[in-house]
């Protein structure tokens, strides 16, 4: 696993707010050692075995990613909630889970070693210039990580049906934890905004429009945790970015929710002519 350049600080864990996080460990869902059954991989459907090999090279690093935002965000302590840095901590600890469960999920599918994918972090160009409009303070930030991480969740239940669900038990729990740990994020976001600035409320709908807008953008990932889905938009069905948005307006009180049918349909769209969406 990468090293960490800045370790969680553990802010003595007391919150006055009451903050979600799920308990699990990557070694005992997926082992060091866990081998895919054969028939597994046989069985897959064609095209299945290599997207989400591709998928997961790219899902794994940004889950990373999350060190490099967490330790900019640590470098402003001054300017942060003592909530919000109970908050981050947890969420590090959580993404870095995510990196070391997605790396195990990679190497037992496509064989890549440890040691390479050690090498191809330490390779990436992380750039958080693009997205300073976003870091502007702490509640420009919890509102990048609500709708950030409520993608996420979508994101990563689509790919369950599409891929994880191929590849056994084993495979399959690491998806179910990373949406249940996205949505634990996603909410404890929401409460910090609820608690600390419902003064600024009013600024979320249009903040989101902006967030949006500039997704679109920068067309590209910078490689810094947020907007990591600016690199897959072709796998979003075209009104992702507006669903998404107003479930984290609904859950802040300033609109209804989406319809369910709707919500199913950001993990159940896929391109026309297509069983699956493809990595590229």
């Amino acid at each position: 696993m990468m090293a960490s350049s800045i370790a969680p600080q553990n802010w003595q864990q007391i919150s006055s707010i009451r903050l979600q996080q799920h308990q699990w460990q990557s070694s005992e869902v997926l082992p060091l050692d866990h081998q895919i059954p054969r028939q597994h991989l046989m069985n897959a459907p064609i095209g299945v075995v290599e997207n989400f090999g591709l998928l997961l090279s790219r899902d794994v690093y940004s889950e990373g990613d999350s060190q490099i935002l967490y330790d900019h965000l640590l470098s402003r302590r001054d300017e942060l909630n003592h909530d919000f840095l109970v908050m981050l901590d947890l969420w590090l600890e959580d993404e870095l889970k995510h990196y070391e469960a997605l790396r195990r999920t990679y190497q037992c599918l496509s064989g890549v070693s440890y040691g390479e994918m050690d090498r191809s972090f330490q390779r990436r160009i992380h750039n958080l210039e693009p997205i300073q409009m976003l870091l502007q303070d702490e509640f420009t930030i919890l509102v990048t990580l609500m709708f950030d991480e409520i993608g996420s969740v979508y994101s990563y239940r689509r790919d369950l049906a599409e891929y994880y669900r191929y590849f056994g038990t084993e495979i399959q729990q690491v998806a179910h934890h990373l949406v249940k740990d996205e949505g634990a994020h996603f909410g404890n976001a929401a409460e910090l905004l609820l608690w600390h600035h419902p003064h600024r409320l009013r600024e979320v709908p249009a903040l989101l429009t902006e967030i949006v807008a500039l997704e679109r953008r920068l067309g590209k990932y910078y490689q810094v945790f947020f907007l990591d889905h600016a690199q897959e938009q072709h796998r979003f069905p075209p009104h992702f970015n507006q669903l998404i948005s107003q479930v984290v307006l609904a859950r802040l009180g300033l609109e209804r929710s989406p319809n369910p049918s709707s919500l199913r349909q950001l993990w159940q769209w896929k391109p026309t002519g297509q069983n699956f969406t493809p990595f590229n």
